[in-house]
């Protein structure tokens, strides 16, 4: 009876092992399902790789038109005729002005020979008279050699806010050549100052602009 128990037990086993599906050797690529790609799924491009969108150009009215045409033509005239540069100059003659004197008096004054030198009647009411010049001159000699290299020369002409000729950067540069290469710079750089702007005047036309 046993043994017959068994046997049933073994052919059910078999059976049952018959009707159960045997799954396929799976390949290395079928372990992992891929999913299909979408072909309407819309792309994000970045938007640094799209060209910009033309901005409007803004609408100017005509009376900010008429304002800006005003302000550079006052800006061309002021730089054209260094009127910033000659207020810094009236300002530091009247901060070197004996402080007894009467500023409205003496900027009068200055304004008028200002105008006789342009026209060549005066003398130039420059910054720095010779004394200056010569002070200058003696810190970068105290020891009276009656010559100063060119890097000295270039530091006198430094201090007064002036630029030295090429000619004159020679080695032991005598001093009263300096000298007067400082003055006659100095009144240069005045008389262009105060013709800033003016057209060159010529004696075919009978009197000056």
């Amino acid at each position: 009876m046993e043994d017959e128990n068994i046997s049933n037990e073994i052919i059910l086993n078999y059976e049952i092992h018959q009707l159960t599906p045997v799954p396929s050797p799976a390949t290395p690529h079928s372990s992992v399902s891929q999913p299909s790609p979408n072909p309407t799924e819309p792309v994000s491009v970045c938007k640094c790789l799209l060209s910009p969108e033309p901005e409007p150009e803004p609408i100017i009215s005509e009376r900010k038109k008429m304002m800006f045409s005003a302000v550079a033509r006052t800006e061309g005239y002021l730089r054209d005729r260094r009127i910033p540069e000659l207020i810094r100059f009236l300002l530091c003659k009247v901060l070197a002005r004996d402080p007894d004197s009467n500023v409205s008096t003496f900027l009068s004054q200055l304004l008028d020979d200002c105008m006789l030198y342009r026209a060549g009647l005066g003398n130039p009411p420059v910054l720095f008279e010779d004394r200056h010049l010569k002070a200058i001159i003696k810190s970068f000699d105290p020891g009276q050699r009656g010559w100063l290299t060119v890097g000295q020369v270039r530091r006198a002409f430094q201090t007064l806010g002036l630029t030295p000729d090429d000619d004159l950067l020679y080695d032991r540069t005598p001093t009263d050549i300096v000298f007067q290469s400082l003055k006659e710079k100095q009144e240069l750089e005045l008389f262009n100052l105060l013709t800033a702007g003016m057209k060159p005047w010529h004696a075919d036309e009978g009197s000056e602009p």
